[in-house]
């Protein structure tokens, strides 16, 4: 399991520039993945499962609190516009889109996405 996550999902979770650029992130991230529990394949079925029918966009206008969205905008998985429609159903909702990066712009971007979500923290 551990090497079709890396070999089958981390591929559509970050840019091809940053697989170019960054090799060594890339193995720390893959051995990330190998070090961690393996996820029985069934739990992983379920949880594929899950995401791909939970629809919670009836409920978010009843968020009350400050909210941060974060999206990459070159997101093939959850896409700029899903992240759009999660902030017009926000009230009050902020939107940080990460230029250049996939899905897991976190990654792609840390001290960036590091230094605005604290910030966002502190405004509270």
């Amino acid at each position: 399991m551990p090497d079709m996550v890396i070999s089958g999902i981390l591929p559509w979770c970050l840019t091809p520039e940053t697989y170019a650029a960054r090799p060594d992130y890339l193995q720390a991230l893959a051995d990330f993945v190998r070090a961690r529990p393996e996820q029985p394949v069934a739990a992983f079925e379920r949880q594929a499962d899950a995401v791909i029918t939970h629809d919670a966009q009836a409920q978010l206008a009843r968020i009350r609190c400050r909210t941060l969205i974060t999206v990459g905008a070159r997101d093939v998985i959850t896409s700029e516009r899903f992240a759009r429609r999660m902030h017009q159903a926000i009230a009050g909702s902020e939107l940080q889109v990460y230029e250049g990066c996939a899905h897991a712009h976190f990654y792609e971007r840390v001290e960036e996405f590091n230094q605005k979500t604290v910030a966002f923290l502190k405004q509270g």
